[in-house]
């Protein structure tokens, strides 16, 4: 027997606070637990194999040093002969340590001579213990471990290098499209005609008398002063044409109205305001143009409106 469609949806009645349409799925939970758990493993996993591979590679650096001395020829003197196999230890502890900070500033040829020292170093280990050992197990041990901790610190770096690449360009989209909206709002609040006006002005005004009218702007949406721009501008808008007609778009010359509302617009989108230098960088980072001496003049126009 068909069971009906409403005996097995929940009770609206009975659904908690939170839940209905936006409630996940069985899928977009599990995915949504593998992707916390991933992270968490990446985030601890990360220092934890840090910290052991310091740890294995200092304490089997000693026994390096140990086991490469015995190689060495007794006539050889004391200092001599222990400070050549902790040169070489010290060498290949540098260069894992360098393998793995180079992968914070993404130089190839920095982590590739760490890397290249880190090979030899490990090679001439690998080598003394074939030639100078006695073919047993604990050759054989020095040797798998020689090589895996190679392999271990490569693969970490290389880890460490894939996750701030991808970090950072999760970074970089986010701002992407937070700067497209701000861009897309600061061109919808700029100035525009009322369409009542359009509306109201050709039927109030004679047609023959149309001409010789100009009509007066309408406030701004950020109620700036409208104070006259007293420095020359070759790019201002003509007397016999309104200011608050043209929308401020970016990449193209502003007059002085459009430049105060543009950088009003700027100063009062945060709180508190932006300072002048903040300012300045949000105007420019939004494509708008104009010469340093106006942008200034523009500033004290909208911070210290003339009485």
């Amino acid at each position: 027997m068909n069971v009906p469609h409403t005996d097995t949806a929940p009770d609206q009645a009975d659904t908690p606070p939170g839940t209905g349409p936006d409630t996940l799925l069985v899928s977009e939970m599990v995915a949504q637990q593998m992707r916390t758990t991933t992270t968490a493993i990446y985030r601890y996993i990360t220092y934890i194999s840090l910290w052991v591979l310091l740890l294995c590679s200092a304490t089997f650096a000693a026994v390096q040093v140990w086991a490469l001395r015995g190689y060495l020829p007794e006539e050889l003197p004391a200092p001599a002969a222990w400070s050549l196999p902790v040169a070489l230890q010290v060498l290949v502890l540098a260069a894992e340590l360098i393998l793995l900070s180079s992968a914070v500033t993404r130089s190839w040829s920095v982590q590739a001579t760490a890397g290249a020292v880190m090979a030899i170093g490990y090679g001439a280990e690998i080598t003394a213990h074939l030639h100078e050992g006695e073919r047993n197990l604990l050759t054989t041990t020095f040797v798998v471990m020689s090589a895996l901790l190679a392999l271990c610190w490569t693969l970490l770096a290389l880890a460490l290098r894939a996750g701030i690449t991808d970090a950072d360009a999760i970074v970089i989209k986010k701002r992407g499209q937070q700067t497209k909206p701000q861009s897309a709002a600061a061109t919808e609040q700029a100035p525009q005609p009322k369409p009542e006006l359009a509306q109201v002005q050709p039927e109030a005004q004679p047609a023959e008398f149309a001409p010789a009218i100009t009509p007066e702007p309408e406030p701004m949406l950020w109620e700036m002063p409208q104070a006259p721009d007293t420095a020359p501008d070759l790019h201002d808008t003509p007397d016999d044409t309104p200011d608050d007609t043209v929308t401020p778009e970016p990449g193209s010359p502003l007059s002085a109205v459009e430049m105060d509302a543009v950088v009003h617009m700027i100063a009062t989108e945060t709180d508190p305001p932006r300072s002048y230098r903040e300012m300045e960088a949000r105007y420019r980072e939004l494509g708008y143009i104009g010469g340093a001496a106006r942008l200034r003049e523009s500033w004290h126009r909208v911070t210290q409106p003339a009485h």
